[in-house]
């Protein structure tokens, strides 16, 4: 019967499935159909080699994919596949324990915790401790405790180790998690995969009686297993057991999680005698998508060379965009949409891409203003998220009120939104008062803060201390351009500070509140006379809470969420150089990182079934306080391959450009260029904003007082828009 489902496999795979008497190492290219040639083994050894069904073994690496294994199989094996072991490899250790927890010092009955138990244990710990966990938040400890479990740091080596306050409160939470744990006789989900490695490793009766149960063993998704997961599989596989493994070197994008390519490019070593078969044909993708994607990651050298190729029809190259601006790029982007969206296909068949999530901004404005339905695949959208919220409203309470008809409602949930973050100590029991007062006093809560009734000395002061703070805001609003003032706003509030304490995700955050200047400075740009009123005004057609609800959707989507899936349109959007490849891995991370990175865009690029478009823009970047630039990636891909949908001279670049921003150090682009010098009582010409007089030049800001709709802003004194009159 399973000349049927060997009949549908190309050469390669039918090797593949069919070698049975040495270990094989598959390596499968993007689209390659590895998840058939692995169904097809697994039915091979039961129905032509005899292979009893619980001899053999199949790891995944999520639910989903062992529930698809499942279903695949069963149309092929009906109700003999309940016996074959299809397992993640979490829930294979909580079988291995299950038997056998009692000999490590665990009762067989252990409980398995998950987040939220984690969370109950660490409420007490932070009491105790007196933990603020809007400083060390509940996420950010478990984050530690995992690092340093994975790590084979124990609760004394890590209060060793620490060398701020910091981590020295996270070695005391740590401690205090693991001593009660310990108590309750628990594990976490990384103990079930260290004490099930421990259990095998240290017992070898256990490790015997696995090793005789498993003929077969096979692992899918094998380039993103770590040491700790291959350790079990090492420990499982016994003299007279063959693995077989399936992975692409090419798609190691997990690093950062603990991924090692090195475990599949080595494997061949570990385990002798291993036949290594390719699956290089495609089943996804046309071939100029193919071409350009082996072209790219031919640059990678810790790989297993292969060609992808496909017999599918198409030849269609792919289309490069490069836009002046920010806002051409998802203009652009929605037009191409709407065209093929008239011609018949499908939002859901379309994608958008981007190397961070802070990249969606743009493209769901665009999106929102001209009705493209839109979903944000595995994440928030942009608007809606925390840090950006929290920004909105501290920029809404430093508005001007007209008293004949306040706000009253916005500027409450404003006050709401912000008045403990940072953390203020002005307590619920204390707002819950405040608003009692407000419905009483008919009056909004802001402004009851100011005159308070009824409370403590110490509460009243705090209360005076953050209206104090908004005047202070309100009142130095007019001395900055909008994007500046937002600078202006996070610094003055502790904001930014609060961000940069959060070391598991505080950079993220920044990078999203550095996205929202960009968004405020092409307001701008597209309406100079635009006020802080007028921009809140448009904000709220974007924060309003009637999202599509059709499953008809465009998806946008980080390269990372979008492994595993293919889509007919790709989008590839921001492929400006410090986003894709991101600057962190050009600054830090050194050729390995770099590497990883082109995967990245392999696995990008190989999402795209017939049509991919790979678009940037070349304006201002307070992500980077730089101009933008292509991507050194975009060097990489063959000409040939190709078509420019619209060429643009690249804007000349000045010599240095210093922004205030969120961001740090300034970046220097183009050193060839020559400055213009500007000096106090300048006369200038700007492209926008027209005449001005330069009030005060430090470093390379100048501040400029323009016309009276414009105001004073502060400016790049190097920004190629600014000339001397």
């Amino acid at each position: 019967m399973s000349n049927s489902i060997l009949d549908t496999l190309n050469e390669n795979q039918r090797t593949a499935a069919t070698t049975i008497n040495e270990h094989v190492r598959i390596i499968a290219g993007a689209g390659s159909g590895k998840t058939r040639v692995l169904m097809a083994r697994i039915v091979y050894l039961v129905q032509d080699c005899g292979i009893l069904p619980n001899r053999i073994l199949a790891i995944t690496f999520t639910n989903k994919a062992a529930n698809e294994m499942k279903t695949r199989l069963t149309a092929q094996l009906g109700s003999m596949t309940s016996v074959v072991r299809i397992s993640t490899i979490h829930s294979l250790c909580v079988r291995m324990l299950r038997e056998d927890a009692d000999l490590i010092g665990y009762p067989k009955t252990f409980a398995i915790m998950d987040p939220e138990d984690q969370k109950a244990i660490l409420k007490p710990i932070y009491k105790t401790l007196e933990v603020d966990k809007t400083t060390i938040s509940y996420n950010r400890a478990l984050g530690a405790i995992s690092a340093y479990k994975t790590n084979y740091i124990d609760p004394q080596m890590a209060a060793n180790m620490a060398m701020d306050d910091v981590s020295i409160t996270l070695a005391k939470i740590y401690a205090g998690y693991e001593a009660r744990r310990n108590e309750m006789k628990a594990m976490d989900f990384d103990d079930l995969l260290l004490e099930g490695h421990r259990l095998l490793n240290s017992v070898s009766s256990v490790k015997e009686k696995w090793q005789n149960r498993l003929d077969y063993i096979h692992v899918d998704e094998f380039q993103d297993v770590d040491p700790i997961q291959y350790g079990i599989i090492k420990l499982l596989t016994g003299k007279n057991t063959h693995l077989c493994v399936v992975g692409d070197p090419d798609q190691t994008i997990y690093t950062w999680r603990g991924a090692s390519v090195d475990i599949i490019l080595k494997f061949n070593k570990d385990f002798e005698p291993c036949k290594t078969v390719i699956l290089n044909e495609n089943y996804r993708s046309t071939q100029p998508i193919l071409d350009a994607s082996n072209a790219v990651i031919k640059y990678n050298k810790e790989r297993i060379d292969k060609d992808l190729y496909t017999k599918l029809p198409g030849d269609e190259k792919i289309t490069m965009f490069e836009g002046k601006e920010d806002s051409e790029e998802p203009i652009f982007v929605a037009r191409q949409i709407n065209e093929k969206h008239k011609k018949g296909l499908e939002y859901k068949d379309m994608a958008i891409l981007y190397r961070s999530n802070y990249s969606s901004r743009a493209f769901e404005r665009i999106f929102k203003s001209v009705g493209i339905p839109y979903v944000i695949y595995g994440g928030i959208r942009f608007y809606e998220r925390q840090e950006i919220k929290d920004a909105l409203c501290y920029l809404r309470l430093c508005t001007n009120r007209n008293e004949e008809d306040p706000d009253q409602m916005a500027l409450d949930l404003a006050v709401l939104r912000v008045i403990n973050v940072p953390r203020r100590g002005i307590g619920a029991r204390t707002i819950e008062n405040l608003q009692k007062q407000a419905a009483e006093r008919h009056m909004n809560l802001y402004d009851v803060m100011k005159d308070p009734i009824g409370l403590s000395t110490a509460v009243t002061k705090k209360c005076e201390m953050f209206v104090d703070l908004i005047e202070d805001l309100r009142e130095n609003r007019e001395h900055y351009a909008l994007e500046d003032f937002l600078d202006y706003v996070l610094d003055t509030t502790g904001y930014i500070s609060m961000l940069k304490e959060d070391r598991e995700s505080g950079q993220d955050r920044i990078d999203n509140l550095k996205e929202l200047k960009e968004d405020i400075a092409q307001s701008m740009i597209e309406d100079p006379e635009m006020t802080l009123e007028s921009y809140l005004q448009d904000i709220a057609l974007f924060t309003d809470k009637t999202q599509e609800t059709s499953e008809n959707t465009v998806s946008l989507m980080t390269v990372h969420a979008a492994k595993g899936l293919e889509f007919d349109t790709v989008f590839l959007v921001n492929f400006n150089d410090g986003v894709f490849p991101s600057s962190r891995a050009c600054d830090e991370g050194g050729m390995k990182a770099l590497e990883e990175e082109r995967r990245l865009l392999y696995v990008a690029m190989t999402r795209a079934k017939k049509t991919l478009y790979i678009t940037w823009n070349t304006g201002f970047s307070y992500m980077q306080d730089a101009f933008k630039t292509p991507s050194r990636f975009r060097a990489e891909i063959p000409m040939e391959y190709i078509v420019q949908e619209e060429k643009e001279e690249a804007p000349k670049q000045p010599k240095a450009v210093v922004s205030q921003s969120l961001t740090g150090r300034p970046s220097k682009l183009g050193a060839n260029k020559k400055k213009v010098r500007l000096r106090k009582g300048d006369a200038v010409e700007h492209t926008i904003y027209g005449q001005g007089v330069v009030l005060e030049i430090r470093g390379d800001v100048a501040t400029i007082a323009f016309g009276h709709t414009i105001g004073v802003k502060k400016l790049n004194a190097a920004h190629p828009s600014i000339k001397k009159a």
